[in-house]
């Protein structure tokens, strides 16, 4: 029993030996792998390719280009997008009492809707001069480019900024517009009527460019001496190319 001890001494070291050599391959193994994989992610970062994108617009400051019309809308309770209404002798812009349209396409007539002209809309840093002729035979006028022609008591008018008035201006700061429309003419019934204001106001988005512009201006001279015209674009401006 005693000449056995040794042997079983002898086989449990050896058994031993092998579990350690074992542990050892596995290691040397595992760091091998663990090394590749390291490798392996290094070169896929290395040919990762970071896809470059262009910086959102920003509207600050002088803008030049099209602020294009949104068409008038009057399917909801209240009138969107672009439209005119003129204001009675005495009245205010916020409560009238306003002048109803009978060829206003709106249940509320005291709107005339504006649609876009041939230029898509009002362009500032350039005038947008009437045609020669203005009008055709039958007084309507032939003046497109910033808004279509809209009926108003039987006779179509329409907007330009002539060049014998300022470069229409709009500055855009903090998503606030401020304006020089000086040069902003109504056509109607074979005469003109200046519609500009050296105050227009608005609200434009900085990222997406969606504004509305207003002001007020009043008539002097002609039939509708003394009344006041007031104007509502609305759409997205589009800087100049």
């Amino acid at each position: 029993m005693k000449a056995s001890t040794p042997i079983r001494l002898l086989a449990a070291a050896a058994a031993s030996l092998t579990l350690f050599a074992a542990c050892s391959d596995s290691d040397k193994d595992t760091t091998k792998t663990v090394a590749t994989e390291a490798v392996a992610d290094t070169a896929g970062d290395a040919e990762t390719t970071v896809p470059v994108t262009d910086a959102a617009p920003s509207f600050e400051g002088d803008l030049v280009g099209t602020f294009a019309l949104d068409a008038g809308d009057c399917t909801a309770a209240a009138p969107t997008g672009s439209y005119f209404q003129m204001v009675q002798p005495g009245g205010t812009a916020e409560a009238g009492p306003f002048v109803p349209n009978a060829d206003s396409a709106c249940k509320d007539t005291n709107f005339t809707l504006l649609a876009p002209g041939t230029d898509g809309g009002l362009t500032s840093g350039t005038a947008q001069a009437s045609p020669t002729p203005a009008f055709d035979a039958n007084n309507n006028a032939l003046v497109a480019a910033i808004a279509a022609p809209a009926k108003f008591f039987g006779s179509a008018f329409g907007v330009a900024t002539d060049g014998s008035g300022p470069i229409p201006s709009i500055t855009a700061t903090g998503g606030t517009l401020t304006g020089d429309l000086s040069s902003f003419t109504a056509y109607w019934g074979g005469g003109t009527f200046s519609q500009g204001s050296a105050a227009a106001t608005g609200t434009i988005d900085p990222t997406t460019g969606d504004y509305t512009l207003t002001w007020t201006s009043l008539i002097s001279g002609g039939s509708f001496n003394g009344f006041t015209g007031v104007w509502h674009l609305q759409g997205t401006f589009t800087p100049k190319g």
